[in-house]
């Protein structure tokens, strides 16, 4: 009897710790509160429900990665494990947490800043959505689009593209205007431009929840392009590029931080190689690089965005013509600056802005001609007014909506300006040699490069400088980053 005494609370405090090891093996959801209060335990709901504009989409938790809940001014986002996203309103406003220990927690939405949820169990399965939607707003998710032809009425005639001669479908709309702009690539590789007659595009995701999706508020669709029924969705189907020359880094909270091509330098001529550029290309220099890294695509609004809130900076303003993946613009040298110091805080790496060197040895992606393309401008090869696209000469299109340069980079040629870190000089005569930027005292004007959406083809040639004052935004003007290799 004098063991019974011993052994009986031991049993008891076993049958109390079990179900929290077991808990604690599965994982809590992470509930983080407006108000900075934190909680651990798990959602009671066996779903969500957001309303967006393409209609109401429900998401098992088993599914859930990531809810933030937004406020007056932005909506609410969903994440799941898949890497889908969808921004709306969740219908349910009153969450419930279970806790182990504790009474059970009623929450109002409203309340709630973020939730991330842990793995759960049970089967799930998935409807085929071979196809990716992403919208203007920034949804990107996978589905079966339902729409079997699309009607487009280019400048010579009207046509119906059958959705199984698809590869991208990629669409635009103008202030004041109201028809849809497309530009469609087929699985050729040719491509047509025009306006899009075809009205609502029905769709179904991977969830089974069906869905209109207006014209004006799609950004591109992709066709056949999910080949496992986990597949991700992703937003740049034209990506060429060898896995080892790829690097990501991770941000403190876990999420990836900017897409980088690490390049290996070496020798090259920048400069006027053809002999008929401007003053300030001249003399041809020959430079010599160390390795470094560059964002494969100019900086975006959301990810600028998010150093905003990170830091309590306002968002810049987009013009009307959306945020998510365009690039950002209304940034000043010192915006941009900023923004890769944050970087660095955030990744434990040394980010910066190009040098006007590393920024040409970059687009040029070992050519010598004009353009990366070639000597002539062509049709449709950059974003830039007189280029034949979709966007040139109206506004920014999302970054990555062109091929590549032969290192894989995007919009090196068009779309926005891109800041460098060298104040401006106008000729190579003093520029260093080793690749590094050119500074000067009381430095007030910064060189920019790459020519822009409302600039005409010479502005987009490889070797084309052009610069700004330092403290200036316009909508013309953004930048992307380097990262020092170690």
């Amino acid at each position: 009897m004098r063991h019974l005494r011993f052994l009986i609370p031991l049993l008891v405090t076993c049958l109390l710790i079990a179900p929290v090891a077991a808990r604690q093996d599965r994982g809590f959801d992470l509930v983080t509160l407006t108000n900075g209060d934190i909680y651990n335990g798990t959602i009671g709901q066996t779903s969500l429900t957001l309303s967006t504009p393409q209609g109401e989409v429900t998401i098992p938790l088993n599914r859930m990665r990531l809810l933030q809940v937004g406020d007056s001014g932005r909506p609410d986002r969903l994440e799941t494990v898949t890497g889908d996203r969808y921004q709306g309103r969740l219908v349910t406003r009153e969450l419930v947490v279970k806790r182990v220990l504790d009474p059970t927690l009623p929450l109002d939405v409203g309340d709630i800043q973020s939730i991330s949820f842990a793995a759960r169990g049970g089967r799930f399965k998935a409807r085929p959505a071979p196809d990716t939607v992403e919208t203007r707003s920034g949804d990107l998710f996978a589905a079966r689009i339902g729409t079997g032809s699309f009607l487009l009425k280019t400048e010579s005639a009207v046509r119906m593209v059958d959705r199984n001669d698809l590869f991208l479908l990629e669409l635009m709309t103008l202030e004041d205007d109201e028809e849809i702009h497309a530009r469609l690539t087929l699985n050729d590789g040719s491509r047509l431009i025009g306006r899009l007659l075809t009205g609502d595009i029905q769709a179904r995701d991977r969830f089974g929840n069906r869905l209109t999706l207006q014209a004006e508020t799609i950004s591109s669709l992709a066709f056949a392009v999910n080949h496992r029924q986990e597949a991700r969705p992703f937003y740049n189907y034209r990506m060429r590029l060898p896995p080892a020359a790829r690097l990501r880094d991770r941000m403190r909270d876990g999420s990836p931080g900017p897409e980088l091509l690490a390049l290996r330098g070496g020798r090259y001529r920048r400069g006027d190689l053809q002999g008929d550029g401007d003053g300030d290309e001249k003399p041809p220099v020959e430079i010599r690089l160390r390795p470094f890294a560059i964002g494969i695509y100019e900086v975006t609004f959301e990810e600028y965005d998010r150093f905003c809130d990170s830091t309590g900076r306002d968002r810049p303003d987009d013009a009307g013509w959306g945020r998510g993946r365009r690039p950002v613009f209304n940034v000043s040298w010192d915006d941009a600056v900023a923004y890769t110091e944050w970087l660095s805080r955030q990744t434990g790496h040394r980010y910066r802005l190009p040098s006007d060197a590393e920024w040409e040895f970059a687009a040029r992606a070992g050519t010598s001609t004009r353009f990366w393309w070639g000597d002539e401008v062509g049709l449709d090869r950059a974003n830039c007014a007189g280029c034949g696209g979709l966007w040139g000469g109206e506004q920014t299109s999302e970054v990555g909506r062109f091929d590549p340069n032969p290192f894989g980079l995007h919009d090196t040629a068009g779309n926005v300006f891109e800041w460098v870190a060298d104040c401006w000089n106008d000729t190579f005569a003093d520029a260093p040699t080793d690749g590094t930027p050119l500074e000067k005292p009381d430095c007030g004007i910064r060189v920019i490069r790459g020519g822009a959406w409302s600039f005409p083809p010479k502005e987009v040639r490889s070797a084309n400088r052009w610069r700004d004052f330092q403290p200036r935004t316009s909508d013309d003007t953004g930048f992307r980053v380097v990262r020092e290799l170690d």
